[in-house]
């Protein structure tokens, strides 16, 4: 590979998938009171929703440390290899500073640095396609400018069952969430150009998955070529039936489609039983 593709763990890749695709993955924190877990290395995604059901203590999270990325970065530096590092939007994190302020260890090498627009699912399309060209033999500005691409098109889809989890993490106010359970009122929430906002409010779970596929569909059948993910956090029925429902809808043959399970730190904002749809249409 002439390219090194980095992200961080926010995209749920598992890493010995990414490892074998050529993606570096630098690892979020997860805190349990005292304790500091790495994303999906110390703890894995069987343990934190066991602990995240069991403990009343709610998790907390945090960025990578620059020194971090500067060590998945060192080693394709020292070989001559450019790098491109895609991460979690910046309105959600830091994660894309910490590694901005490696990349400039290392003056003298040739090291991109591109914000996703996108988290979790996105994220992974994006690393992904940027894996995809490396292996191809693609250039470092080719591949910056197709995840450019990439996040300019993106459409990310997501909800949860309840409020409840939203709650214990001070984004929704408790009047917020007992208003929102009287009318049964389950957001659907839209991820794209770099923000999180509401796309719709419905009235049971059930209609919120169909809301995100109908709204996933026509980005879909665009045209041939979508690269579709769907993530979920501990919920796989939910997940399956997602995808179902999905192919039902799609007149396009898509080139990437496939499922991923949330990691700690996604989890642990997203709490249990939420469900994401990401797709990059096809050109």
């Amino acid at each position: 590979m002439t390219v090194a593709i980095v992200t961080d763990s926010t995209s749920d890749l598992d890493p010995e998938r990414a490892r074998a695709e050529g993606i570096d993955v630098v690892p979020l924190f997860v805190n349990f009171g005292d304790t500091r877990f790495r994303d999906t290395v110390d703890l894995s995604r069987e343990e934190f929703y066991r602990k995240l059901a069991s403990l009343k203590m709610l998790p907390t999270t945090a960025q990578p440390t620059p020194a971090m990325f500067e060590d998945a970065f060192r080693s394709h530096v020292e070989a001559g290899r450019p790098i491109v590092c895609v991460t979690i939007m910046a309105s959600l994190s830091g994660t894309i500073n910490a590694a901005t302020t490696a990349a400039r260890s290392f003056p003298e090498a040739e090291i991109h640095v591109v914000d996703s627009g996108s988290v979790a699912g996105g994220l992974a399309l994006m690393a992904q396609h940027g894996g995809e060209m490396a292996r191809a033999g693609a250039g470092a500005a080719s591949i910056v400018a197709a995840l450019e691409r990439d996040s300019a098109a993106l459409r990310g889809f997501a909800t949860v069952p309840d409020l409840s989890h939203a709650v214990r993490t001070g984004r929704v106010s408790r009047t917020q969430a007992f208003i929102g359970s009287l009318v049964k009122i389950v957001p659907v929430l839209r991820i794209d150009g770099g923000k999180v906002q509401e796309h719709a409010r419905v009235r049971t779970y059930a209609r919120a998955l169909d809301t995100m596929v109908e709204s996933a569909a026509i980005e879909v059948n665009k045209a041939d070529g979508a690269r579709i993910c769907i993530i979920h956090s501990n919920a796989a029925g939910e997940a399956g039936s997602l995808a179902e429902k999905l192919r039902e809808r799609i007149t396009t043959t898509p080139a990437v489609f496939e499922q991923l399970e949330a990691g700690p730190v996604i989890g642990t904002h997203a709490g249990q039983g939420a469900v994401g749809l990401f797709v990059i249409p096809g050109v």
